[in-house]
């Protein structure tokens, strides 16, 4: 009787275990992005159990072992929409295919750039925006200026070409030129130690293509102690790594003005945990303005390859540079009405938003090189012509214990020549002839063209202008950064960090002016005029006599960094959040500096044995002069921020910050013992935040606080430096309408004041009220495969100089794309940037140069006007 029992017991154990094994199911499926590009690295689960899984290399996914049961199957990867599905589990296996979907402005999208530890936006006490591929695709920029536009808290004026822009963010202001107190990161290190160095800012470095996977922007926040120089915030571009296979090619063509560019970059895993990406581009033609030859010419190449283990990954990357593009600088412009309400127009015979100062008449300028002391001669046609030769590696890995190691370096080997005419006097014939010809003392000769049977100069709309030839070589900017940090997690709450950022930066530049005489006319043929007998093919100086002779000048200069950090990152509650970081800044500087000509005498230039009329007044550094510089210092800089998650949809913070920026060596003036009139400059900042998902997108809005503490010094025979203070608020959404409308936009209102000195309580220079930039966007067709987007950006009037004389107005600009899918992967895509040809000044030099009927000269810049491309892109 027992043994027939125990058979029957063990029968039914044995079914009811069959039972249990047939209920299990398994769940598997591939996952891919929009275009059919298989994903890794997904992670895959059942939300609210232990189960899941993550994506291999061929984007394939299992999850096994599944009880029977009702399940929401969640896949959420970097960069993409979170996807959401309920399944139900009966006893057989399921396949789910996931389609992901691109989404940079997702709350749960991870960043890394300028916090202690990665996490999501939604968890940050940082403003944070980031750009993605489609987005930046959709701005159709032509330079890093441009589409830094599209950041709300920037203002970036980027209307002098392909490089050299200055930017000034939330009110902390454009002291000098270029970017003081805002870092330009390239795959988290920095360009250039110094964003505002003279003709070397760090954006002429940076050119913007198909190699950019996504950019990350940081205002204010952590970025005091998350890098050097940057206190008022970081952009980062995050270079793709091929860790999803596929690329693409593009050619285009300009429809309204001469250029061609080919655009190429491909990627893809290899197996056993490697992957790689290449691109860049190649391209030439004459630029957005007619100057009369070709001055965009050249490309880059940038390739990186990874290998990832289970713990960490190690990338190596490199990047070759050479690229030339114009660099237009003030021009001539009719001055008309008040100072309160001015307009900007057009001259006879010169178009501000289509013309130059460029001519096929002005290719040579000729000069002393301030290193030799010997002659120079730089070819004008060159422009901006970047040269950047650079190596890097990164690595992170999770260890024992929960320890996280990580690391980044660069070198690069950073050279080249920025040469551009800028008008530095417009007026009548007879008085820049009057001028010039006092100033380089040329006597009594007649004014002639210099080109053909030298007939007298006798322009057409009885203008004339100054140029000064703004050359300079860039003989060694090479630097090399790395950044090393050590994690550990505390607990489940607390982690802590420390690292060392170190930094060598060269900065050896020669300036090397020259002066010019020519008409005022545009469509790039403005004819040149010497005084006869004594100018050489329209250049009447070596030098500059009517800035008395200031820029001769050479820098050598190295600045040395040692940065030691730490960062704390605790979790107070489950959805309040502190993190806190500070770190030490130490810098040496070593080198000399001669800011000026060192003797003004007599040269035989051209070695004939006589000194003619335009040699004998040149300005010379001979090579051996030169002021030592022996400089060191340090400062202290830190932030705290508090972030409190409503729920898993909201989340608000706040955040105080001080930090410093020191001066590249060409901003500063340096004592006989070698140290700096002024080391650094300071800003503190308070932020207040509030981020909310919605159900059809995101809306962030933060308000700020800022006080600069700039120090005074001179520089190119000016004082500059001020304190400024400022408060203002920003907002950005994203909203999305169904699958076909979308929406990004950006408004910032910021009240910035000067805040002691001879301007005090004025508007700081070129810092408007109100930036903004709306983008909406509609696809239609199969998949979504036709798109048009516009794009809209805009600014509130601001003033031309601290003395808020005079105002510059406001503007908005139009850029439109339209894309028309032809077939899998082939597009045409329309861009016009300016639709509307608008007039936007963003520079302005002076009040007003003389007389022209009854209004003014002036010599300003204005974005360009309206240029057309037609591109026709494959993506595979």
């Amino acid at each position: 009787m027992k043994s027939i029992k125990r058979k029957w017991s063990l029968l039914l154990l044995f079914t009811m275990m069959a039972f249990m094994v047939s209920a299990q199911s398994s769940i598997s499926g591939v996952v891919k992005d929009i275009e059919g590009m298989t994903l890794p690295g997904v992670n895959v689960i059942l939300e609210g159990t232990s189960k899941g899984a993550v994506s291999d290399m061929d984007g394939k996914y299992v999850i096994t072992n599944v009880e029977n049961g009702a399940y929401t199957l969640v896949g959420s990867y970097l960069g993409f929409t979170t996807f959401k599905k309920a399944i139900i589990v009966d006893g057989r296996d399921i396949t789910v295919d996931m389609v992901m979907t691109e989404d940079s402005e997702s709350l749960e999208q991870v960043i890394v750039t300028g916090v202690v530890n990665p996490k999501s936006k939604l968890e940050s006490s940082v403003s944070v925006s980031t750009l993605d591929a489609k987005i930046i695709e959709q701005a159709a920029p032509r330079s890093a200026g441009e589409l830094f536009r599209n950041i709300p808290g920037i203002r970036a004026e980027s209307s002098g070409g392909e490089g050299n822009a200055n930017f000034n963010v939330r009110g902390v202001p454009v002291s000098s030129g270029g970017s003081r107190y805002f870092q330009i990161q390239e795959d988290g290190l920095p360009l250039n130690l110094f964003g505002d160095t003279s003709f070397g800012n760090s954006d002429n470095f940076l050119r913007i293509d198909a190699n950019i996977g996504r950019v990350e922007a940081i205002r204010g926040g952590s970025a005091s102690t998350q890098t050097s120089n940057g206190p008022a915030g970081i952009i980062n571009m995050i270079s793709k790594t091929g860790n999803v296979e596929g690329g693409s090619i593009a050619t285009t063509f300009g429809v309204d003005y001469q250029t061609s560019r080919l655009d190429f970059e491909y990627g893809q895993p290899l197996g056993n945990g490697l992957s790689y990406h290449i691109g860049g581009f190649m391209r030439n033609g004459e630029g957005p303005r007619e100057i009369g030859y070709q001055g965009n010419k050249g490309g880059q190449l940038k390739a990186n390859i990874t290998k990832r283990f289970e713990s960490g990954y190690v990338r190596v990357y490199g990047k070759f540079l050479n690229d030339r593009s114009v660099m237009y600088l003030p021009m001539p412009m009719l001055l008309e009405g008040s100072n309160d309400d001015p307009t900007f127009s057009n001259l006879p015979g010169f178009d501000i938003t289509n013309d130059a100062v460029q001519s096929a008449n002005l290719q040579q300028s000729a000069g002393t090189s301030p290193f030799t002391g010997q002659n120079h001669t730089n070819d004008v046609r060159n422009g901006n012509n970047p040269i950047s030769k650079a190596i890097g590696a990164e690595f992170s890995f999770s260890l024992p214990n929960d320890w996280k190691l990580s690391g980044k370096a660069r070198y690069s080997n950073n050279s080249g020549q920025w040469v551009a005419p800028f008008t530095a006097a417009v007026g009548t014939v007879a008085d820049i002839e009057a001028t010039a010809r006092d100033a380089a003392g040329a006597g009594t000769e007649p004014l002639v063209y210099s080109d053909g049977n030298r007939e007298s100069f006798n322009p057409s709309n009885g203008l004339a202008q100054i140029i000064h030839m703004f050359d300079v070589t860039v003989e060694d900017l090479s630097n090399f950064f790395s950044d090393v940090k050590v994690s550990k997690k505390i607990g489940d709450d607390i982690g802590v960090t420390a690292g060392l950022f170190t930094a060598t930066q060269n900065t050896k530049i020669g300036w090397q002016w020259s002066s010019f005489l020519s008409e005022v006319k545009g469509g790039g043929d403005a004819r040149l005029a010497d005084f006869d007998g004594f100018s050489r093919n329209g250049q009447y100086s070596y030098g500059t006599p009517v800035w008395g002779n200031c820029c001769q000048r050479k820098y050598n200069t190295v600045h040395t960094v040692n940065s030691p950090y730490v960062g704390v990152d605790a979790d107070i509650t489950e959805n309040l959040n502190f993190d806190g970081s500070v770190r030490f800044e130490n810098v040496k500087v070593n080198g000399n500096i001669a800011s000026g000509p060192t003797s003004q005498d007599s040269y035989d230039y051209n070695g004939d044995g006589v000194i003619q009329g335009i040699e004998q007044v040149v300005p010379i550094i001979s090579g051996s002069d030169g002021q030592i510089i022996n400089d060191d210092y340090n400062f202290v800089s830190f932030s705290a921020g508090l972030n409190y998650k409503i729920n898993d949809g909201s989340a608000v913070f706040g955040r105080y910050s001080k930090g410093a920026s020191g001066r590249a060596p060409d901003r500063n003036n340096y004592g006989t013992d070698g140290k700096a009139d002024v080391q650094y400059d300071e800003v503190a900042q308070l932020e207040l935040g509030y981020k909310k998902r919605l159900n059809n997108g995101v809306l962030n809005v933060t308000g700020f606080m800022s006080n600069t503490d700039e120090g005074l010094s001179n520089e190119l025979n000016r004082e500059v430096g001020n304190p400024f203070k400022a408060l203002g608020v920003e907002a950005e959404t994203v909203l999305r309408y169904g699958e076909n409308f979308s929406f990004i936009g950006s408004l910032t209102w910021t009240k910035a004041e000067i805040d002691g000195g001879d301007n005090k309580g004025n508007t700081p220079r070129r810092q408007a009220d109100f930036v903004y930039n709306f983008s909406p966007s509609y696809n239609f067709g199969d998949n979504g495969k036709h798109t048009v987007a516009l794009s809209v950006l805009g600014t509130s009037k601001s003033y031309a100089q601290d003395d808020n004389d005079l105002v510059m107005p406001g503007y908005a600009y139009f850029n439109l794309i339209g894309r028309a899918g032809l077939t899998d992967g082939l597009s045409l895509v329309l861009s016009v940037n300016n639709l509307f040809d608008t007039v936007g000044i963003t520079e302005v030099e002076g009040n007003g140069d003389g007389a022209f009927g009854n209004d003014r000269l002036v010599r300003a810049r204005s974005i360009s006007g309206r240029s057309t491309t037609l591109s026709l892109q494959y993506k595979f």
